[in-house]
């Protein structure tokens, strides 16, 4: 286990150390400014962390707001990325499945899936298997199982869901999955345990310079409106889809990075469409893979692949966007009706995809690290999968620059593949709640749901459920508050839960008494309770707004 800075560990990741954090960053100089929260952002901040560089990071948001937490939530290897010969990347991505899986147990979770062909479907069974061949090769054999192909009996007995009339037979295989917005929220917390000082909601407004070369920003405290300098020998823009607003902040800003494209997915109950793998399937419009992921008690639809010129801080889901969806939901399981109905809600992120020409399905997933004449480092494209990779590879970057321009040298090599803190897998006796409940806090919480529990034990009420029908509890709320360093309601109610998804209503009925207990802890007046409950409703909105198109 990595050892961990000893002041940090009397500091838990609260709301309350987050203000002592914004003074440091207009106290303090650092080795390391990054800007942005997402997955790597986090993953650089953890990983320059833990080879000994004063680091800060900065978020507009929330941690994991953007795309980190509108993923299909899924840890794989790219099958499909086959088709297009970008073995490198599938064979990296293969490779990080296997680190994740090892250094994060209990978030990153063995997914089987199915691939099902039908009379007429392409490709070829034969080049179907040589493709899984191929990505087991690319795997190094080091998967959770071969992949095996199963013949029509087998697929009716143990995936009755896909066999319908003309299959030949179904692929099946093994990725992973996660809940991506926890897997960034463990990273950043990882990274505050290792010294890194983490600061949510603080919006970078500028790039300070001198002498020609950026030497750190001007941020706003988005809680009190105070604008700090904030000074660093290195600064990273690992901003996601907003790297080129970034980008554009410096004087030397040499035209646009990156294309965003947009993915949504569909939310619905599993009872409605069941499956006990994750299944791919093709739009019969485009031939494009869809999947069908099992979610808990919900099945997740997507996803699609758009571009799109919008606002990049409230993507959502189109009528089109459902539609093509529903398309090919209906053609592939004809049985189970599926339609507009069973839809709970929506979610919309936004791919920040290395800028080229062509259709958007095609668009390579690698990413790219450059750096600005002024000395601005950016990484753009990537994937969740390869978080990993892509902190170490940027941090490595950053190593050579301070060793060469200031003799900074790193206290030890890469350590990001040692194991997450707190995403381990723990013997943990749950007492006092009901089965899906106790199940659900150790998933999410590990050794940590004794906090949770305690909370609950010791004032009734947090033992409540937020939404009767959910699995989470009032208590949870607190919990994010005092220790996942939550600032406001859609913090609670998107990232550190689901309910936003996961709820008809979206929870909606239930936000007042949620950001009511949060108040006393965050020193929220009615008006500011107010704001938050308006702001948590534009948001649910978001996730219902395809429904208010009509044709």
């Amino acid at each position: 286990m990595a050892s961990v800075d000893e002041t940090s560990l009397s500091r838990p990741f609260s709301a309350a150390i987050r203000q002592e954090n914004v003074e440091r960053l207009a106290r303090e100089e650092f080795d390391l400014l990054i800007v942005g929260g997402g997955i790597t952002g986090v993953a650089v901040a953890r990983d320059a962390s833990l080879r000994g560089f004063h680091t800060a990071l900065v978020e507009k948001d929330d941690f994991g707001s953007g795309t980190s937490s509108r993923s299909s939530r899924l840890i794989h290897g790219g099958i499909r990325y086959l088709e297009y010969y970008q073995f490198k990347l599938v064979f990296e991505a293969c490779n990080e499945r296997r680190v994740m899986r090892k250094i994060a147990p209990r978030l990153v979770r063995p997914l089987p899936f199915l691939y099902p062909l039908y009379r007429g479907q392409k490709p070829a069974p034969w080049k179907l298997r040589a493709g899984l061949m191929l990505y087991d090769a690319l795997g190094l054999f080091r998967n959770v199982q071969r992949h095996r192909w199963l013949h029509p009996p087998e697929v009716q007995r143990r995936e009755p869901l896909v066999a319908g009339r003309g299959l030949l037979g179904a692929a099946r295989f093994y990725d992973a999955q996660v809940d991506d917005a926890r897997l960034t929220l463990m990273t950043a917390k990882a990274a505050h345990l290792h010294g890194a000082v983490m600061v949510n909601h603080a919006r970078v407004v500028g790039l300070m310079r001198a002498g020609g070369r950026v030497v750190g920003a001007h941020v706003v405290d988005e809680l009190s409106e105070r604008e700090i300098e904030v000074r660093a020998k290195v600064v990273v823009n690992a901003a996601g889809v907003w790297v080129d607003r970034m980008r554009e902040m410096d004087e030397r800003y040499e035209g646009p990075m990156t294309r965003p494209t947009k993915g949504i997915h569909l939310v619905i109950p599993r009872a409605r469409l069941s499956s006990q793998h994750a299944v791919v399937f093709d739009s019969p419009r485009d031939r494009r893979h869809i999947f069908l992921i099992p979610w808990g008690d919900f099945s997740l639809i997507g996803t699609t692949d758009t571009d799109y010129q919008g606002d990049l801080n409230n993507p959502a889901a189109s009528l089109d966007d459902v539609e093509y969806l529903l398309e090919a939901v209906q053609h592939t399981f004809p049985g189970a009706q599926i339609k507009h109905d069973d839809i709970i809600s929506t979610f919309a992120g936004l791919r920040p995809l290395i800028f080229a020409p062509g259709g958007t399905y095609a668009l390579s997933r690698e990413h790219e690290i450059v750096e600005s004449p002024s000395g601005l480092i950016t990484i753009a494209g990537g994937k969740l999968t390869t978080h990993r990779l892509m902190g170490e590879q940027l941090t490595d970057r950053v190593q050579k620059r301070l060793a060469e321009e200031f003799g900074i040298h790193a206290r030890s090599e890469c350590r990001t593949k040692e194991p997450l803190e707190g995403a381990q897998i723990e013997r943990v006796r749950v007492s006092g709640v009901d089965e899906p409940v106790g199940k659900h806090l150790v998933e999410s919480y590990g050794g940590d749901v004794t906090w949770v529990l305690a909370y609950a034990e010791e004032n009734p009420s947090l033992g409540e459920h937020i939404v009767p029908t959910l699995p989470y509890l009032m208590a949870e709320a607190l919990y994010a508050v005092q220790h996942e360093m939550a600032l406001s309601l859609c913090d609670v109610l998107i990232r550190r839960t689901h309910v936003i998804y996961e709820a008809r209503d979206g929870g909606l009925k239930r936000a007042r008494a949620v950001a009511e207990l949060m108040a006393p802890r965050l020193g929220w007046d009615e008006a500011e309770i107010e704001r938050q409950v308006a702001d948590y409703a534009a948001q649910m909105a978001l996730t219902q707004q395809w429904r208010g198109k009509t044709r």
